[in-house]
Order: structure tokens, then C-alpha cells, then sequence
């Protein structure tokens, strides 16, 4: 004899060939929308098993509606059908088991909002927020000091000396007239230069110091918000944080949208993340494909030799590849990654002191191809 299994949003109910209902369990009404989220995410809940482990005495077949594989089950007399003839007849009978659309569709608001929140609430999209806001404030900061340094030559022109931004501003945040900038940094301004007459307005010069002020307490929020990254790195992805850092470990989190989906990236994935552009200019034109993206910005990829590169970069994605899945999965801390990744490199760099011939020619290439494209531009231009 076989039995069908299906669920709703109340529970699993179990019929038998002619639709009579034989057994159900029921979520608890404190646990539905926990239940509801934990079969979305392909979970099995405790309510499943036990109608399972109820109907399988007298049964020699079940056949379950399930979105989950036969091998999560591990019972042999299981069989999953995705409709069944017993979810059919659920759906299509909802007022005899107490249900109507209605209520339904309360039901999965309700759950639609409870796994926003849930999701809201996960670390790692508080550090995807902190590390969006960081190329932000970059952004923000450098054309704000452009602005400000246009605008105080206007006052003290030998301001353009200082060449180190954070110096810049936090001179001018914190003394308000030219001759309080010269005793605070002496050595920096010749005095032969200097004309210390009261050459300005009062009111323009205090609105230059407060927007100086606005400047400096923006790059000081930068810095903090660095730290709260650094530490938010350490509790959730401590052994990503080892391997690249916590600036670019937070960027491939928020490229891929999470700490584990990035897990769920092959490394060939990560190896590329953030050169999409150029992939389907590869797919599209047939140029060379990226052999880099985002992690180029690790000291150890751009700073190596550019035969090198590609290697190095191979191989660090796949190191972070494992990095991020023991973070997820086993959350054991590997002390030696870093020191083990440094030392491939010095092995890839020993091995590969020169270009080989095959690298030469790919670079010879590339470089006709775009002396080919400028040429292609310019000859259009004229037309």
C-alpha cells in the first residue's frame, strides 16, 4: 500500500490512495513562520519526520511533496513527487481542513516580513552596509577636498605645500588663521613667504573652518567606521580577514551579497569578482578574459611580477575559497593560511623569474590589438 504526504501552512497531513486523511501534525502556532522559513531553505522540520516515521508502519510507500533530494532523507520506502495526488487535492479542498485564501495569504505576508527581518538581522549585512559606506565617504571626501583646497588658496595659497590630505584639512579644522597654521606646523612653510596681514574676512574665514571641520569629522567617521569592519571581520570571517585583509575580505562579501554565498563560489568565481565588465567583453568580442578582479588589490598579487599575477591570483582565489567556507561551515580558525599562501608565492616567483615565450607573445599581442582599437577610434573620429 502507498500513502501521500504533503504540507500547507498549518502542518504535513498524510492520505491515504482515496484522499482519506490519515495522519497530521501541526505546526505549533508560536513556531509556524520558523517552520515555514526553515522549509524554504530546504530544511527538514521535526513535524516532517514524525508523520514519516507515523505512516511508514503501515505503509509500504510514501510518497512525499518535498523540495528537498531523496538522499536528505535516507529511508528507503520514501519517494519524493513534486505535485502529488495529495497536495492536489489539498489545494483544491482548502475549506474542509480549516483553510481559505485569505488566511493563506496573511500567513506568507507575515513570513515574507519575518524573513526580511531575519535576513536584516544576519553580520555580515551590517558589514556590507559599513563597506558600501566607506567608498562613499571616499568618494564624498575627495571631491569635498578638492572644493576646500580651491577655496583657502584663495586665503593662504601657500596651503598647496602640504600635499597629504588629512594634514590639509586637520591644519585648517584646528587653527583658524594662517599665522596659527605656521606656528602649529613650522617647518613645513618658509617665512620669507609669509604675509601675516589681516587680509580676509572674519565671516569667510570662519565658514571655511567649519567646512574644513564637516571635512575632518567625516574622515574621522571613516576611520572608525574601519575599525568597526576590522572587528565585525574578526568575529564573523576571521580566517578571510587573515588571508586578504578586512578592507578587501568586507568587498567580496558585499560583491557577492553575503558571507555564505560567497562560500558557495567556485574559486574561479572569486578569482574574477568584480571584472564582470571585461568577462562579457571577453564573451561578446572575444578579447582575453580577466585573470583578476577584485583580489588584485591584494599586495601580493599586485605587487608581484606580470607574468606572475595570473598564478598567484589562481591560487589566492582558491585559498579563499576555503577560507570563507571554514568561516561558515566547520568555524575553525587555520593560524597558517596567510603564512602558507606567502610562501606559493615565493615558490611561483622563484620558478617563474622570467616571461616565457608563450607570455611574451600574449603581451605582444595585446598590445597590437589596441594599438589596432586606437587606430580604428581615430580613423572614425575623422569621418
Amino acid at each position: 500500500m502507498e500513502c501521500y504526504i504533503t504540507y500547507c501552512v498549518k502542518g504535513y497531513l498524510a492520505f491515504n490512495g482515496e484522499n482519506e486523511l490519515i495522519a497530521e501534525k501541526l505546526f505549533p502556532e508560536d513556531e509556524m513562520l520558523n517552520r515555514l522559513a526553515d522549509l524554504d531553505e530546504k530544511k527538514i522540520v521535526a513535524e516532517e519526520m514524525e508523520i514519516i516515521e507515523e505512516v511508514s508502519k503501515d505503509y509500504d510507500e510514501i510518497i512525499i511533496e518535498s523540495n528537498k533530494r531523496l538522499s536528505d532523507y535516507s529511508i528507503e520506502k520514501l519517494k519524493i513527487q513534486t505535485p502529488n495526488q495529495a497536495g492536489e487535492y489539498l489545494r483544491s479542498n482548502y475549506d474542509k481542513f480549516g483553510l481559505d485564501n485569505e488566511d493563506i495569504t496573511d500567513i506568507y505576508q507575515r513570513l515574507a516580513i519575518y524573513k526580511i527581518k531575519k535576513e536584516s538581522a544576519s553580520e555580515d549585512k551590517h558589514l556590507i552596509q559599513a563597506i558600501n559606506s566607506i567608498d562613499e565617504i571616499d568618494e564624498s571626501i575627495s571631491k569635498l577636498i578638492e572644493r576646500i583646497r580651491e577655496w583657502y588658496a584663495l586665503y593662504f595659497p601657500e596651503m598647496d605645500i602640504i600635499k597629504n590630505n588629512e594634514t590639509y584639512i586637520k591644519l585648517i579644522s584646528q587653527n583658524k588663521t594662517k599665522e596659527n597654521i605656521m606656528q602649529a606646523k613650522p617647518d613645513a612653510f618658509p617665512s620669507n613667504v609669509m604675509d601675516l596681514e589681516d587680509d580676509i574676512n572674519p565671516l569667510d574665514l570662519e565658514i571655511m573652518n567649519r567646512y574644513a571641520n564637516s571635512i575632518f569629522e567625516l574622515q574621522k567617521t571613516r576611520k572608525e567606521i574601519e575599525e568597526y569592519i576590522d572587528s565585525k571581520m574578526e568575529e564573523i570571517a576571521p580566517n578571510l580577514r587573515l588571508l586578504v585583509g578586512s578592507s578587501l575580505g568586507a568587498k567580496l562579501i558585499s560583491h557577492a551579497g553575503g558571507l555564505k554565498r560567497l562560500a558557495t563560489y567556485p574559486s574561479s568565481t572569486v578569482q574574477i569578482m568584480g571584472a564582470e565588465k571585461a568577462l562579457f567583453r571577453h564573451l561578446k568580442s572575444g578579447d582575453r578574459p580577466p585573470k583578476y578582479g577584485l583580489i588584485y588589490q591584494h599586495p601580493q598579487v599586485r605587487g608581484a611580477k606580470w607574468w606572475n599575477r595570473g598564478k598567484i591570483a589562481r591560487m589566492l582565489a582558491g585559498k579563499i575559497s576555503l577560507a570563507v567556507r571554514r568561516d561558515v561551515f566547520t568555524k575553525t580558525f587555520d593560524e597558517n593560511a596567510f603564512d602558507d599562501f606567502t610562501e606559493k608565492v615565493e615558490e611561483i616567483e622563484k620558478n617563474n623569474p622570467f616571461p616565457t615565450k608563450t607570455t611574451k607573445k600574449r603581451k605582444e599581442d595585446k598590445g597590437k590589438s589596441r594599438n589596432k582599437k586606437r587606430k580604428g577610434k581615430k580613423r572614425k573620429k575623422r569621418r
